[in-house]
């Protein structure tokens, strides 16, 4: 009977009480949060601050457009284009088109804005849908649609091609320079056989148009893989922009476009070369936006 009732005992003294399991769940959840800070100080506040220092003085100044979603408010966007940005000698300076809190963009204050700030070129990213309205497109299957990004967007596209800047756009950034130039937008959340292949982390291939700028400036005219998460893609190209590259079901993947007076390179990738390490071949564009801007900078002195 001693002896059952020891290993009563000792079974009992087994069980965690429910206070100390909630102390331990309770650190756990402040460990982590305390990595989630510390990740936040590491690559948002700090990493900045050291490319700042170790980028000459005199690199392309590169404008930069986020939009008002969490991961570009907290500064993760920021920090992975900064990273490939830096690679390529190029300094990032952040636009934020509802900074000033005002609804309407005012054309003539982008440009100004160009000149106060030194702009040198333009990087034009990823984000939520294309406003619709913008290229008659259909309202009811679009998502995180920010239209003062749009304006304000299209009114930097076209202010900066006034000037000779180039410019690249990426992902949401390459549909936005079609429609700015008089384009449209291609829904592919409505094609089950071709969305697949395009909203996924695995990726697909891509090839190149033989003879294009985007071409020469990767030196490959097939990749055989990207990183694609998109649910639209440029649909009918504008006046003066032409298709570089395709992928599955046909999808448009790059454009270019005419520049004014022949100065400038526009390029719209519809990919994310910023998520890939391949730092020999996709990550050329950002080195071609960096010497063209070093150029842009050139010409305007």
């Amino acid at each position: 009977m001693t002896t059952m009732n020891d290993g009563k005992a000792n079974n009992s003294d087994k069980v965690t009480p429910p206070i100390r399991r909630r102390r331990r769940w309770l650190r756990g959840i402040g460990i982590a949060f305390a990595g989630l800070i510390g990740a936040y100080v590491l690559f948002c506040l700090i990493y900045p601050v050291w490319i700042d220092r170790h980028l000459p003085a005199d690199a392309p100044r590169i404008a930069f457009s986020l939009d008002n979603t969490l991961w570009a408010r907290i500064g993760i966007t920021d920090a992975t284009y900064q990273r490939v940005m830096t690679a390529a000698g190029g300094r990032l300076i952040t636009f934020r088109p509802d900074a000033a809190g005002d609804p309407e963009v005012d054309p003539d204050a982008v440009r100004a804005l160009l000149d106060e700030k030194e702009i040198d070129g333009v990087l034009l990213t990823g984000g939520g849908d294309v406003d619709p309205a913008l290229y008659g497109g259909d309202p009811n299957t679009t998502m995180r649609v920010h239209r003062l990004r749009d304006d304000f967007e299209m009114a930097l596209i076209r202010a900066a091609r006034e000037r000779g800047l180039p410019m690249l756009g990426i992902c949401r950034g390459c549909q936005i320079i079609n429609v700015a130039l008089g384009g449209t937008v291609r829904n592919l959340r409505k094609e089950n056989d071709v969305k697949g292949y395009h909203l996924v982390l695995r990726g697909h291939a891509v090839d190149l148009v033989p003879g294009s700028q985007f071409a020469e400036t990767l030196g490959v005219t097939h990749l055989p893989k990207v990183v694609s998460l998109h649910g639209h893609a440029v649909g009918e190209p504008a006046p003066g922009v032409r298709i570089t590259a395709t992928g599955p079901g046909g999808v448009i993947e790059a454009i270019e476009a005419d520049t004014t007076a022949g100065r400038g390179w526009i390029v719209g990738v519809q990919w994310h070369p910023e998520l890939t390490l391949d730092q020999e071949v996709q990550h050329q564009v950002f080195n071609t936006l960096v010497e063209r801007a070093r150029q842009a900078r050139a010409l305007r002195r």
